[in-house]
């Protein structure tokens, strides 16, 4: 062997070290680089779950919004479902996958009165209160392939009650009876130990809707002078004057003194169809301090609003003192014509309730017959109870007295009653407010001022929304008024079989409370629920 320097040639090769560190660099930076491209497609796939997590919360509450449809609510979650979908040409996800069930909850029914209702679309004849979304993707990885894993799947839950959120802002206008039949005792479907008579079993199921509401902004506490979210007016009719309207909170057992349905001035071409300036229909203005705090399961006993519906012990609220007929149109007129002012002030959304017992019988003593002769209508103490105090009002006098309007039942009228009130109430819902309609106790027989002549707000002799026409009835007189054209707004509690609900999810409620609880839940948005719930 060659010696250079007495230190062979293969030695001094074995103790070389030049370019280890190259080589031990090398696997490094390849670890490294492994780990950080897992923790890459690690943060890929978390950036995907969040975003698929989002899309099945949004679909989920808007496959809620559409129910009881199914075939709707179905499109509804499906269309925000697939809104991944736009994200898959980046490559965040593929293969998106959105299943939508339908559920009947226990837990739904007895915590937001969200009872299970008919499916009106491709499941029809089975009954649902909540739906639940699933939806499955894959998201492709960076590194993953190296290792065998191109893809990883993920996957997420979403359920949602069609009833019971946060209730969109509403102003709302109830307009309550109190005609002396509202004395009456009650059918039986009512009767508990809190109330007997008519007029006090609708108060307390107007306890029952104010207690489902929000008040106020906020989670403090609720007064008069709250930024509102759920404000609420009561009307009254007959109306009174506005010096003894306030007997009706006041507890102190006196009755408010009560006004016919007069008009200021129906003069062509310079009306004033409002009651004269010293009367009322307004019980109480639009109130937010009827329950202390938007958690509060009790109205305020110190609420001039809650009082008014019997609200506070030994209170008894408003009376059905009667002295006058039934007539709706005027005080559905003066209830809109204040929801449209509440609007402007705060934008929130309008509603009107109405809730009443009866025919529209209000007499004048010179109504009209269609023959255009004069006749004395029986009226109590001899004075017309709807009438004019300046000019002539339809359907009154002779074809010689008032050639142009004694047989028109054009508003106002003393013929047409019934038909007026539709019309009253579908021009409030023409112009944005959500009428509900609530039957006491309605007849299927009466609306005689309507017998010849009638306000027709569409065609005659229909069962519904906007269907009234002359002959028709007391009932089908407030489901005319009802502003929802599958009848939803529509309630009775169909007394003796007279007067059913139109829409086959509200025929089964034939109480106020359920009635109320049910309003009260329909004007509230889906939420998500707890995956799971029963």
């Amino acid at each position: 062997m060659k010696v250079i320097g007495r230190i062979p040639v293969l030695g001094r090769l074995m103790k070389e070290d030049k370019g280890q560190a190259l080589v031990f660099t090398a696997l490094i930076l390849t670890a490294f680089m492994g780990v950080m491209g897992i923790a890459v497609d690690a943060g890929k796939g978390f950036y995907a779950f969040e975003l698929l997590k989002a899309s099945t919360n949004a679909a989920a509450l808007a496959g809620a919004a559409g129910m009881p449809n199914t075939t709707v609510a179905t499109t509804y979650a499906n269309k925000y479902g697939a809104q991944i979908a736009a994200l898959n040409a980046n490559g965040v996800m593929n293969s998106v996958a959105t299943n939508v069930s339908f559920e009947c909850l226990t837990t739904v029914l007895n915590t937001f009165y969200a009872p299970c209702e008919n499916s009106t679309g491709g499941a029809t004849g089975t009954t649902y209160n909540a739906v639940q979304v699933n939806q499955t993707a894959k998201v492709p990885t960076w590194i993953g392939p190296l290792f065998g894993m191109p893809t990883f799947n993920i996957q997420d839950t979403a359920t949602a009650s069609m009833k019971g959120g946060t209730p969109t802002p509403y102003n709302i206008a109830i307009v309550l009876d109190t005609t002396s039949s509202m004395n009456d005792a009650d059918n039986g479907n009512n009767n508990t130990a809190n109330c007997s008579s008519q007029i006090q079993c609708a108060e307390l199921g107007i306890q029952y809707f104010l207690t489902e509401l929000y008040p106020c902004l906020g989670g403090g506490a609720c007064t008069k002078t709250s930024t509102p979210v759920d404000e609420v007016s009561l009307y009254v009719f007959p109306g009174a004057t506005s010096s003894t309207i306030t007997n009706d909170y006041a507890c102190n057992g006196t009755n408010p003194t009560i006004v016919p349905y007069a008009f200021q001035n129906v003069t062509s071409g310079s009306q004033n169809l409002s009651l004269p300036s010293a009367d009322t229909y307004q019980v109480e203005t639009f109130s937010t301090d009827y329950k202390t705090s938007n958690s509060a399961t009790i109205l305020n006993p110190a609420s001039d609003m809650a009082i008014s519906v019997g609200g506070k012990s030994g209170c008894s609220g408003a009376a059905a003192p009667g002295g006058e007929g039934t007539y709706y149109a005027q005080v559905i007129y003066a209830a809109q014509a204040a929801l449209v002012t509440e609007h402007t002030n705060n934008g929130n959304k309008n509603m009107m309730i109405i809730l009443s017992d009866g025919d529209a019988t209000a007499c004048n003593t010179v109504l009209a017959t269609a023959a255009g002769t004069s006749t004395t209508n029986s009226c109590s103490g001899g004075s017309s109870q709807i009438a004019a105090a300046t000019g002539t009002l339809n359907g009154t006098g002779t074809k010689t007295s008032n050639a142009s309007g004694y047989h028109s039942s054009t508003y106002p009228s003393a013929l047409g009653e019934c038909g007026q009130a539709v019309a009253a109430a579908q021009a409030a819902a023409a112009a944005g407010t959500t009428v509900y309609t609530i039957g006491y106790g309605s007849e299927n027989s009466g609306c005689t001022t309507d017998a010849n002549y009638s306000a027709t707000a569409s065609t005659s002799g229909g069962y519904g929304a906007g269907n009234w026409g002359a002959g028709d009835s007391p009932c089908q007189a407030l489901a005319a008024m009802a502003s929802a054209t599958d009848g939803h707004t529509f309630f009775s509690d169909n007394y003796n079989s007279h007067c059913p609900a139109t829409n086959a999810n509200n025929s089964g409620l034939t109480t106020l409370k359920s009635i109320f609880q049910r309003v009260g839940a329909n004007i509230s948005g889906a939420r998500l629920i707890p995956n799971g719930t029963t």
